[in-house]
């Protein structure tokens, strides 16, 4: 078996399915495209990820990763 890696990708510590923020909220969306775009220059071989340091909330809550679990396993 082969492994095969994205030639480049950003992390993003949102939820799953909300990569670029909340719905509507245009501002955050633009500012998270933007820094995936000003990553670019600084990957230097394929199969980086880099970490665009992102939270959810502002103050580090992860609270929504217990509501995705509950969304989840609610749908099973």
């Amino acid at each position: 078996m082969v492994k095969v890696l994205p030639p480049r990708a950003v992390f993003v510590d949102h939820p799953v399915g909300r990569t670029f923020g909340r719905p509507g909220d245009q501002r955050k969306q633009e500012e998270i495209l933007g820094a995936a775009l000003a990553e670019l220059p600084n990957f230097t071989e394929p199969g980086q990820i880099r970490d665009l340091l992102c939270q959810w909330d502002a103050g580090g809550n992860r609270s929504w990763e217990e509501e995705l679990r509950t969304l989840l396993l609610s749908d099973r």
